[in-house]
């Protein structure tokens, strides 16, 4: 029987060769095998896995059952980055699932969580993906707020994203914010 890393290898070659379902089931496969051998924090690494390869072919339903309950996982074992991620995850595939309300208090959670680690990146992608959301909500100036926060945290932006920028803060200069 292949050890709970080797099925994780498999299941990171299955991802990296877009055979997402394979993948899914193969880090499910992973996560029962630490957690029968006890390792609640790679498994909950291995759900978060499984959580990523169902959404990346909008199994939504499923990546909600496997990224479910991880967050508290990762808090109870005090680490605090994997937490954050897990919580974008969640928020994620909430998202893709159309539940608009979950998905931004989420994404705030996680906003709130990556910023106490100074983690930029993540933090930059969340506040984009909550500007996404809170457009669909009526929230237009909330929207304008995060996505000029995304923005100004990421370290790269394209020239689509630069134009926006721009536009941002005009906007926001205009309005005294």
């Amino acid at each position: 029987m292949p050890s709970p890393s080797e099925l994780k290898e498999h299941g990171l070659t299955l991802y990296r060769a877009e055979r997402y379902a394979d993948a899914a089931e193969k880090f499910a496969e992973a996560a029962r095998a630490c957690e029968a051998a006890g390792d609640r924090g790679a498994a909950a690494e291995l759900r978060n896995n499984q959580c990523v390869a169902h959404m990346a072919v909008s199994q939504w339903d499923a990546a909600l059952a496997a990224v479910e309950g991880t967050p508290e996982m990762f808090r109870a074992l005090g680490d605090r980055m994997r937490e954050a991620q897990a919580v974008a995850n969640l928020a994620a595939a909430h998202d893709g699932a159309g539940h608009v309300e979950q998905a931004a208090e989420l994404y705030g959670q996680a906003i709130d969580l990556f910023g106490a680690l100074n983690e930029k990146e993540n933090r930059a992608a969340c506040f984009k993906k909550l500007s996404a959301l809170q457009i669909k909500q009526g929230q237009q100036l909330q929207a304008l707020a995060s996505m000029r926060s995304g923005l100004n945290l990421s370290s790269e932006l394209s020239a689509k994203e630069k134009t926006l920028k721009t536009m941002l803060d005009t906007a926001m200069k205009m309005i005294g914010k």
